[in-house]
């Protein structure tokens, strides 16, 4: 079960829990939490209440996979380049034995971010030192400047018309990433401390009030009728299981 379903779940127990416990309150309060302590909990783990746990771990998780997803689509134009300009330099290196040697240690086979990363810097390297640089130009869309930017960024231009944007550096992408995903990790075990106490709490209301309140009674069936007990929350219904063939007769 994934956080955001662990919250909607749990919020809805906590509610539907102390409504039915403010409908039986003349009957019987349970002594482990008072209504108050159930509609502070309600409120913690309410996403759309602003500064509660579940909103802020609930952005807080929604701004790291942002973030993530800037750093690998960097990674991912990085990689695609580096495949097509290493291609080319391999093609120019037969006629140029003099670059075999740089060449030869040149690679865009890795998928991992760190892989990806080195094997480009390799790539810019070998394109300054080697190739000449911007004189080097591989193909359309393939310069050196454009893809030495996919590293260091680029500070635009607000003043052109249109404006150009500025272009973050990798390294940037990359710290804005690791502080936001510590961030997420942080908001995301405070909200789990109070999910695993919300979730005890409402456990031990349960199992008290339906030995207290046994089924065929009005409480009892009440309780057992609006207050959720299952965690498997929000599953697709179970497949149906096709229909036996019809047997064979046997031939005449």
């Amino acid at each position: 079960m994934n956080l955001n379903t662990s919250i909607d779940f749990l919020k809805d127990r906590v509610d539907k829990t102390r409504s039915v416990q403010t409908q039986i309150a003349a009957d019987w309060v349970w002594p482990g939490h008072s209504l108050a302590e159930w509609e502070a909990d309600g409120e913690a783990l309410d996403k759309s209440v602003e500064g509660s746990l579940a909103q802020i771990a609930t952005e807080a998780h929604t701004r790291a996979e942002a973030a993530r997803g800037d750093l690998d689509q960097r990674l991912e134009a990085i990689h695609a380049q580096t495949v097509a300009v290493v291609g080319i330099m391999r093609v120019r290196a037969q006629r140029q034995p003099d670059l075999k040697p740089v060449v030869d240690e040149l690679s865009g086979r890795s998928a991992t971010r760190d892989g990806i990363e080195k094997e480009g810097t390799a790539l810019l390297s070998a394109w300054k030192l080697e190739f000449g640089g911007a004189a080097f130009v591989p193909g359309p869309g393939l310069d050196y400047e454009t893809f030495r930017q996919l590293f260091h960024g680029d500070p635009g231009d607000p003043n052109a018309t249109p404006p150009v944007p500025a272009l973050p550096t990798l390294r940037d992408l990359k710290e804005e990433y690791s502080d936001l995903s510590t961030i997420d990790r942080r908001e995301a075990g405070r909200v789990n401390a109070l999910l695993m106490r919300v979730e005890r709490d409402c456990q031990d209301w349960y199992a008290e009030a339906t030995k207290l309140f046994v089924e065929g009674t009005e409480i009892g069936d009440l309780i057992r009728s609006q207050v959720p007990t299952t965690t498997d929350y929000g599953s697709p219904p179970a497949a149906e299981e096709p229909a036996p063939e019809e047997p064979t007769p046997p031939a005449e």
